[in-house]
């Protein structure tokens, strides 16, 4: 008699727990099964190993990606299989013992020794302890097929509202010192029996207009009070005395114009968080809601040339890089440095050496990203800042310090990929342009192990 094992594999994953099943006929009293993974699975797990026949039962939790590769082996009975001869008794009359039959899987066959004594005893046979050849079944290759449903929490887009500190100190110093000494000159008509009395009434309106830098435009209302004191002799000069006393009012309106200071050229990393559910979440905003044919790199690898700039402008809109979604920490447009535009040899901000069109070090601290967890960096240059054409460029990576390789330098970029434009359109993660893309597969899948504990750097090395 055999039984039939329903072999059940559950993908663990948040968010997922899809699961697989296959068949296997166990026919022996002990039989091992190796379940392994092929390798176009994308699954991520960990995984858990169900057995059933009458019901469900763990047999192998937690397995991880590497392990299903591998091969998990676990054990399965048929309990009709697992025999055990009992004695046979004889008596005065000479009975050959029965022979035991026993499966072919167990390879035992027992000889029949009949006994003959006067004196009714009990004589066991031979107590037989069948070795059970143990079949182990060719390896079982059980591929599951992960269909991801993920559950999509829906976030609204965050456009983050930057209110930049200006201080502006302005140093305005209006000078204002009106000097009013009119002169007037009367000629009256003398009569002797007439003393002519003249009040001048002056109300001048000076507008000051000072030229003040930042856009200063002030508003000065000046109301000088002139009190003259005429004084008229017989002749006919008369010649006032105006002491003005002006009352002003200097209220500066300041409109601040601002322009930022170029840093010329920059490099920018994209940092694509490799757990599961984020790998989803970029895979469904770009395939199922933007139509696009590659879908990140966790789940596709390195994009092909079919569609490349259409692909990757739509990876640089993708709201999660700029919204903290998920892992998706810091934004690539804060993990830039500036690509040298002179000839020859110099040093970049780490002093670390850097030639012409090679972009600076970019330090990834453990903060600006979750340090448990792996991290693709993809690197992208303006083509306009490495002088127009570009075949590729040899970069340098390690962790620790500033200008290490201790992953690897100089590291040569996929040359295919180096070579086709990318046009971003306004509205990305980064401002719009024409890029190349540098792309160095597994070294740059980081950490190695997790978690990270120390500072990654990454710089170029030489255009080529």
């Amino acid at each position: 008699m055999a039984v039939i094992y329903d072999i059940i594999v559950v993908n663990e994953a948040d968010g997922c727990l899809n699961s697989v099943t296959q068949q296997y006929t166990v026919t022996a009293c002990t039989q091992y099964v190796i379940v392994r993974f092929n390798g176009t699975n994308n699954a991520i797990g960990p995984f858990d190993i169900y057995t059933g026949s009458t019901g469900t039962t763990a047999v192998y939790s937690a397995a991880t990606r590497q392990q299903m590769f591998d091969g998990v082996a676990i054990e399965l009975s048929d309990p009709s299989q697992c025999v055990t001869p009992t004695p046979t008794p004889t008596s005065a009359t000479p009975t050959p013992t029965p022979t035991p039959t026993v499966t072919p899987t167990q390879g035992v066959t027992v000889t029949p020794t009949p006994t003959s004594t006067q004196t009714p005893t009990v004589t066991p046979t031979r107590t037989v302890t069948p070795t059970p050849t143990i079949s182990v079944t060719p390896t079982t290759t059980i591929t599951p097929t992960v269909t991801p449903t993920p559950t999509i929490s829906v976030t609204p887009t965050i456009t983050p509202s930057i209110t930049p500190t200006i201080s502006i100190t302005p140093s305005i110093t209006p000078s204002i010192t009106p000097s009013v000494t009119p002169t007037i000159t009367v000629t009256p008509t003398v009569t002797p029996t007439k003393t002519p009395t003249q009040t001048p009434t002056n109300t001048p309106t000076n507008t000051v207009t000072p030229s003040i830098t930042p856009s200063i435009t002030p508003t000065i209302s000046i109301t000088p009070t002139l009190t003259p004191t005429p004084t008229v002799t017989p002749t006919n000069t008369q010649t006032p005395t105006v002491t003005p006393t002006p009352t002003i009012s200097v209220t500066p309106t300041i409109t601040p114009t601002v322009t930022p200071s170029s840093a010329g050229f920059l490099a920018y990393i994209f940092a694509e968080p490799q757990e599961f559910a984020d790998g989803v979440t970029l895979e469904n905003y770009m395939t199922v809601e933007n139509s696009a044919t590659w879908g990140g790199y966790q789940f596709y690898g390195t994009p092909g040339a079919v569609n490349y700039s259409n692909n990757l402008d739509i990876y640089t809109h993708f709201s999660g890089w700029n919204s903290t979604t998920g892992n998706y920490i810091t934004p690539p447009s804060s993990l830039n440095s500036s690509i040298r535009q002179a000839a020859g040899a110099g040093t970049d901000t780490y002093g670390c050496s850097q030639s012409q069109y090679a972009f600076g070090t970019i330090a990834i601290t453990t903060s600006q990203i979750n340090p448990n967890i792996q991290y693709f960096y993809s690197i992208w240059l303006p083509l306009a800042g490495v002088g127009g054409t570009f075949n590729n460029e040899t970069v340098d990576a390690g962790y620790g310090a500033a200008c290490s390789t201790s992953i690897g330098g100089p590291l040569t970029p996929d040359a295919g990929d180096a070579a086709i434009n990318v046009t971003v359109t306004s509205g990305a993660a980064i401002p719009a342009g024409t890029y190349r893309v540098l792309w160095l597969g597994s070294f740059m899948t980081q950490p190695g192990t997790t978690p990270a504990t120390l500072t990654l750097y990454i710089k170029g090395n030489t255009k080529t």
